[in-house]
């Protein structure tokens, strides 16, 4: 048997701008047909971002590596009906769990270290590092290409109504069994946050003149202080972040427009930061304005690539900062200084917003139909979204765990607790 192919994903960039990811075979650098179309047809018109293509590309691309290494042939399998067997969905979840080698993101030319399943039975099965809600999500889409796999073949196998019955009833109980692998995510149950000491140290560290500071650079040590600023300030989402505008910057008024320009021209950046939320105008701090205002003047106006575009967040080049780049940022500082936390990012900095402002509504005492509007808006979520409703259960519960020690205290009041007080 032939050696299994080996596959990466793509971004092409279209003269309107156009992002659209590809899942290519790496030895000949061509697209792969069947996924090709299901991108142009299913994938394109209904998601649009080409981040959430790629996404589901990486589903269709663990798929046929694991169909590969185990000669399967999905279009004859599918052709008859056959789909995967018990023990072969058990593997497919079992390698959703391993690790993507960032060399699966290579150019040509490259070496590229496809998915690999760890052994059967083996402890790195499920603890590869590699979340729950990752895996969900990789066989969430891997499923949604099996079906469409399915559909299309009902229609070319299928010579009555009866039998194309007959095949969906089929198709959809494989479906509910590959489902049913899926792991189980519980969704906000960890909403991670800094703690104070957490805020603390994290302000301290980035501070340009500390001397555990962990970048060289007045420019650099500037601009990664302004990150942190903008994540704890505003809870801006790291595309969000990335497509900041001088232009779009009213330092009179201390406002900032946050705008969607899905395929914008004028980035150049091939993994173009996005906006998902809604555009919105959000208050700046005349701190955060300051702060600002001084790394424009100070440190991107001295250069000379960054004279070419408006993005507040560049690069020592000048070009634009890219999505990988800022999350370096974070992970430099969670290895420099592990006690700001193991998993900080900017999203981490976006619930730590929530958390503040959490705790400033209560002191306003706002209505909790107010801090759902307000929390939408600074967000960016639609009036409809269930998200800020998630924020205001949090509260609720630390309301009733407050309400519930202090009636406690009440009852115990200054009696002495057996076992406690030195007593028999």
């Amino acid at each position: 048997m032939s050696a299994p192919s080996q596959f990466a994903v793509r971004t092409v960039v279209f003269e309107s701008g156009e992002r659209m990811p590809l899942l290519v075979d790496v030895g000949s650098g061509l697209p792969l047909f069947d996924p090709c179309v299901y991108a142009c047809t299913v994938l394109r018109p209904k998601a649009g971002s080409g981040a959430t293509i790629e996404q589901a590309l990486r589903g269709v691309q663990l798929l046929l590596t694991f169909a590969g290494e185990r000669g399967i042939n999905l279009a004859d399998r599918f052709a008859e009906a056959r789909f995967l067997d018990l023990h072969e969905l058990d593997d497919l979840v079992r390698m959703a769990y391993a690790p993507r080698s960032p060399a699966a993101e290579s150019e040509p030319g490259e070496r590229v270290v496809p998915l690999r399943a760890p052994r059967r039975g083996s402890s790195r099965a499920k603890s590869s590092g590699v979340s729950a809600g990752t895996v969900a999500i990789r066989i969430y889409y891997a499923r949604q290409y099996l079906e469409w796999m399915g559909q299309r073949a009902a229609g070319r196998v299928c010579k009555s109504l009866e039998q194309r019955h007959s095949y969906m009833t089929r198709l959809n109980e494989f479906l509910q069994r590959l489902r049913m692998r899926t792991p189980k995510t519980r969704e906000h149950a960890d909403r991670l946050s800094l703690t104070a000491t957490q805020k603390r140290e994290l302000l301290r560290v980035i501070e340009p003149e500390s001397p555990d500071n962990p970048w060289s650079g007045e420019f650099v040590r500037d601009r990664n202080r302004l990150i942190v600023l903008w994540g704890l300030g505003t809870g801006l989402r790291r595309g969000e972040m990335l497509g900041l505008r001088i232009r779009l910057l009213d330092f009179r008024r201390q406002m900032a427009s946050i705008v969607r320009r899905p395929d914008d021209r004028a980035d150049p950046r091939k993994h173009q930061p996005n906006t998902k939320t809604r555009e919105r105008a959000i208050d700046i701090g005349k701190e955060l304005a300051y702060w600002t205002h001084e790394h424009i003047i100070r440190y991107r106006s001295t250069l000379r690539r960054a004279q070419k575009h408006d993005f507040l967040f560049v690069a020592e080049s000048g070009e634009p900062m890219s999505l990988a780049a800022l999350s370096k940022v974070f992970r430099v500082l969670r290895d420099r200084h592990p006690v700001v936390g193991e998993r900080l990012s900017s999203h981490v900095l976006r619930h730590t917003w929530n958390e503040d402002f959490s705790d400033v509504a209560d002191r306003a005492n706002l209505s909790d139909e107010d801090e759902q509007r307000a929390r939408n808006h600074a967000m960016g979520w639609s009036d409809t979204s269930k998200t800020a409703g998630q924020y205001l259960k949090r509260r609720t519960r630390r309301q009733s765990a407050e309400a519930s020690a202090e009636i406690q205290r009440n009852i115990i009041g200054g009696k002495r607790v057996r076992g406690h007080d030195g007593g028999n």
